[in-house]
Order: C-alpha cells, then structure tokens, then sequence
C-alpha cells in the first residue's frame, strides 16, 4: 500500500473525537421527539458555542430583523437544521485550527479559500431555495481532507495548500494519484466518524465527482461550482467565472450534461452573477470567518 496513503490514514484514527456539546447536538437534532428545549439544554453548557450562535444569529449572514439574545431565541428563530450547521462547522473550524500550527501563511491561504467557497455555495443555494447554512457549511470544510494531508505527512506537504488554476480539473487526479487517496474521501471517512449528517457528508464528499454521489447531487454540484468561483475571486489576475464557464462548456460537456440532469439549467449569465454577488459577499460578511475563528 502508498506509504503516504498509510500515514494519513493512521493520522485519520488519531484525531481526537469532537466536543461533548456537538455530539449532543447531533443526537438532538437527529431525534423527530427531541424539543426546542433539549436542543438549549445540549448547547448552555458550552459558553463560546452559545456566544458563537448568537454572534452568527444576529450577523448580516442571517438578515434577521430584531436582536436575537438569547440561544433559545436563536433556536426558535432559526431552527434546528440552522443550529445543527453552526456549531459543526465551528466544531470542524476549532478542530483543525488546533491541527495546524505550522505553515500559517498556506493554512490562512486555505482558510480564506474555503470561506470564499462557502459563501458561493450558499449565493447558489439561497437562489434555489435550498439549506444556505449547510452549503455555506459544505462549502467552509469541503477541502478539510487537506489539511489532514499536510498533518500527517509534514511541512513539506504544504503544497498541498497552494490555490490551484480553477480551469485544471485535472488537479484532483494528480492529487490522488499522488496519495492513493483524494481529500474528498479523507473528509468522508473523517465526518462518518463523527456521526455528521449525511447529507453534509455527500456534499462534501463528492464535491470533486458529484456524477458518483448515491443521492442528492445537486449539493455537491453546488459545492464543486462555488470552489470554482472562489478560486477566480481570490485570483483577480487568473481566469474569471467566464473562463470557467468557457472551459466547462467546451471541454466538459458531460459537466453541463449533469446540471441538466438536476434540473440546473444554468449559463454563463449565472457564473458572471454569481462572481458579482461573491465580491459583495465577501466585503460584507467577512466578519464571520472571525466568529468561527474566536
């Protein structure tokens, strides 16, 4: 077996388990009897989940229209699928923050990346009326299999990090060939360790093949799309969301073939809008990267 396959799997099963708080989260909200009330009282011990929620729940990200003081407030107003979102992805953040103490200019890089991506992801979701926390979620944790690669096989890894050319789609082939193992699948065997729901593991885990996803594959879609959009954003200099749309449409027709299938009958109108609502985006909600981070 690939030694480095090896190592990285070896440092999959030595990561620690996730906080009591979001195991108990989980269980909640897993559970048709559960209450509003057992959601509160599975969150009121950890202090920094519940300043974490009521931060987000009163941010622009949420647009709601009073004050929410209150994490029982929070949870009345936005529900559980919403908290459920909030506190793995701050679990996830937290997680792999501790993780990578090393190499911070590439981890910061990562980290501005997959923000990026999640806030395309839930541009996308909001205009399809989906979940937009758990594609912002999806979107925030989608190359998380990364950063185990860079823990389990050194500094000298950290290119692993660098943000890639949004036209090479074959970037993902080189990286699995390379490891014998793609960051998509670290996730997913990663995230069914800790009970994540399963439709956040299908988002992100075929987020680089959603053909192969086994339900549901306009999530992953959505996630494949938006880390597109931001890789062009965060690279002004490097090819737009015209670019992209111009390589999908003429060298990948089986791509465009499955938005199709999904009933996403998207064009380049759409890319050029999505790049668009991502600058504005990323200006005004670029406090929540910080609400994750504290």
């Amino acid at each position: 077996m690939n030694e480095q396959r090896v190592a990285i799997l070896n440092q999959l099963e030595a990561l620690p388990a996730l906080p009591a708080t979001v195991s108990r989260v989980l269980q909640v909200t897993g559970d048709p009897d559960s209450s509003a009330h057992d959601l509160m009282v599975a969150i009121l011990p950890d202090q920094v989940m519940c300043a974490t929620i009521l931060k987000l729940a009163n941010s622009a990200f949420f647009g709601m229209p009073r004050q929410v003081n209150s994490v029982e407030k929070a949870i009345t107003v936005l529900g559980y699928n919403e908290i459920r979102n909030i506190v793995v992805g701050k679990a996830v953040f937290t997680s792999c923050q501790s993780m990578c103490r090393n190499n911070r200019d590439a981890v910061n890089r990562f980290w501005d990346h997959s923000f990026h991506c999640g806030l395309a992801a839930k541009i996308i979701a909001d205009e399809l009326r989906l979940s937009a926390s758990e594609l912002f979620i999806a979107g925030l944790i989608h190359d998380i299999g990364k950063l185990i690669i860079l823990v389990a096989l050194g500094g000298g890894h950290a290119d692993i990090l660098v943000l890639a050319d949004p036209t090479d789609f074959s970037r993902y082939l080189r990286e699995s060939d390379t490891y014998a193992i793609g960051h998509d699948e670290i996730a997913v065997r990663l995230f069914n360790r800790w009970l994540f729901p399963r439709s956040l593991i299908n988002a992100v885990g075929y987020h680089h093949r959603p053909q192969e996803s086994p339900f549901n594959q306009v999530a992953p879609i959505i996630v494949q799309v938006a880390d597109l959009l931001s890789l062009a954003h965060l690279n002004p200099q490097g090819p737009s969301a015209k670019d992209i749309y111009t390589v999908i449409e003429d060298f990948l027709p089986e791509l465009k073939a499955l938005w199709k299938n999904n009933g996403l009958d998207w064009s380049l109108n759409d890319f050029v809008r999505w790049q668009d609502a991502l600058a504005i985006s990323s200006d005004r909600d670029r406090a929540i990267l910080s609400i994750m981070a504290s």
